[in-house]
């Protein structure tokens, strides 16, 4: 239940009910103050100036009762007078003592004996007059008689209810005293209790308060600890619904360690395939390397017979020449000539043969190219997956923050792998393409030779048929041998640039042949990386 609050909510409700508690212990002691002041006022204002009252009247009326007995005994009349003078101004204060504390009375008690000093008070005053008499008069013993029967009975009767009254108020005020201190004591005992009361409950709402926050921030502490020291097995403890902020706190981390540990695994098997495919483009590599070597070594067999071929040609130009020179004799070295049209017809089939066989090579080279093509169609897919996966990779990485940064660095170097290995295949198949160009026409330019060979064949197998005739057809062979020169002129030609095209498929296939390795170089370099990721991925254990 108490899970449903938050931290705020759980301190704002913990320190409300010390404050309550705070609120009740000051509001008990000023209850119980208030009582104290009651007491202390009541003591001060009625109790003890009721004391005050009664005890100033009393020694006032000890004062009368000396002055008229000093009175009584003076001969000198001034002192006389003065006794009678002091004796009024005395009698004065307690009339105005008694009409000060006639309001003071409320109790029906206290009134009752204010009216016995009253009817004392109205029993006294007839005495004085006649008293002052007999003593202006010097009667001494008539107003020592006066004194002693009439005058000291109600004197002392007088003092007798101020005395009852003090009594009584002392008794009031000593009650007022002991209600203060049992009041006094009754509030320390009850802030003290109080007091304690709220100290341990504070101290229990305190001890309930901690454990509640602690407990879900120690076992978050805990987790974090195990997440720091890579280890991500273990199921997460069923968590209730709550809005404790250290509670949510633990639940998300929970959450976060389960999402480390699908990353994680994630990023093992996404390094397996990594791998797999590394080693996959690392033998394609080699299979293409072995590919460019038999197409080096097919290429410098078609040279050294393009080289061959141009030499027969340069051959059969300058027995053309010759056979011009010597045409204006054809007459009489028609034998002659016969064996020499005989040779140069077997030079002939030599040369087609040699054309024929440079043609067959050169298909062949045009196929290996096109299997080049096709391994390096499997290197760009293979290049496009590696990258896929290094997006994959990255974008996981993204995911785990701060935590997935070293991840993100692998995958951007895998990504950059795979980026220039997709470089280097659309240079190969760049390469390819032009080498399938130049051997479309190299094919094209032996084609043409081979029909010009075959011509030449059909010419010399009629020259040597018509060997008869050339003692007869001397012009005729001029202008048949002139046309030879034109048509071994032209295969000179072709020869020259079919050796520069082969030439350039050479160099291509040599291009071809460094890029491969550098393809190789790369796929180490991608098995190395995933190597490495493997290695920082089983840091973790799941």
């Amino acid at each position: 239940m108490l899970h449903q609050f938050t931290v705020r909510q759980k301190l704002l409700g913990g320190f409300s009910l010390l404050i309550l508690l705070l609120c009740a212990v000051v509001l008990i002691a000023y209850n119980k103050l208030q009582t104290i002041q009651n007491n202390i006022t009541e003591i001060k204002e009625d109790r003890y100036p009721k004391i005050v009252l009664s005890q100033r009247i009393a020694l006032n009326l000890l004062y009368i009762s000396r002055g008229v007995r000093d009175g009584v005994l003076a001969r000198d009349p001034q002192k006389v007078e003065q006794q009678i003078r002091n004796v009024e101004i005395l009698r004065a204060n307690n009339r105005a003592d008694l009409d000060k504390m006639e309001p003071m009375l409320s109790t029906p008690e206290g009134r009752a004996l204010f009216a016995k000093i009253r009817a004392a008070q109205d029993s006294q005053r007839p005495l004085f007059e006649p008293l002052y008499g007999l003593m202006r008069s010097h009667q001494t013993d008539a107003a020592r008689d006066m004194l002693e029967n009439q005058f000291a009975p109600t004197n002392n009767a007088f003092i007798s209810a101020l005395l009852s009254l003090r009594d009584r108020q002392q008794s009031r005020l000593d009650k007022s005293m002991q209600k203060a201190m049992d009041s006094s004591q009754q509030a320390v005992a009850i802030l003290l209790g109080t007091a304690l009361a709220s100290l341990l409950l504070a101290m229990a709402v305190a001890l309930i308060i901690s454990n509640l926050i602690t407990s879900p921030l120690r076992r978050s502490a805990d987790l974090v600890h195990q997440i720091k020291q890579g280890d991500l097995s273990g199921l997460s403890e069923p968590i209730p619904p709550a809005r404790d902020e250290a509670m949510l706190i633990a639940r998300d981390i929970q959450e976060m360690r389960e999402g480390l540990r699908q990353m994680v695994q994630s990023i093992q098997d996404n390094a397996h395939q990594v791998s797999d495919s590394a080693r996959a483009l690392s033998g394609m590599a080699q299979q293409v390397a072995n590919g460019a070597q038999t197409q080096a070594e097919a290429t410098t067999s078609a040279a050294a017979s393009i080289e061959q071929l141009t030499v027969s040609i340069n051959q059969v130009a300058d027995n053309s020449s010759e056979a011009s020179e010597q045409a204006q004799a054809a007459g009489q070295l028609a034998n002659r000539g016969g064996h020499e049209v005989l040779e140069s017809v077997g030079k002939i089939r030599f040369v087609t043969t040699s054309v024929d066989e440079t043609a067959r090579q050169m298909n062949s080279l045009t196929k290996e190219v096109q299997q080049i093509g096709n391994i390096v169609t499997v290197i760009r897919d293979v290049a496009d997956q590696t990258n896929l996966l290094a997006l994959n990779a990255a974008i996981e990485a993204a995911r785990a923050g701060e935590t997935g940064r070293g991840f993100a660095v692998v995958a951007d170097e895998v990504r950059k792998l795979a980026e220039r290995t997709t470089t280097s295949a659309q240079e190969i198949t760049k390469m390819i393409g032009s080498i399938q160009q130049g051997v479309g026409q190299v094919v094209n330019s032996m084609g043409q030779s081979l029909d010009c060979v075959e011509g030449v064949s059909g010419t010399a197998e009629q020259a040597s048929n018509s060997m008869r005739e050339i003692e007869t057809s001397a012009d005729t062979i001029m202008r048949t041998i002139h046309s030879i020169t034109g048509a071994l002129t032209e295969q000179r030609s072709t020869s020259l640039s079919l050796a520069q095209d082969m030439e350039k498929v050479s160099r291509m296939a040599e291009e071809n042949n460094a890029t491969v390795q550098e393809l190789a170089t790369t796929s180490s370099q991608l098995n190395a990386l995933s190597a490495n990721l493997q290695s920082v991925a089983t840091r973790f254990r799941l």
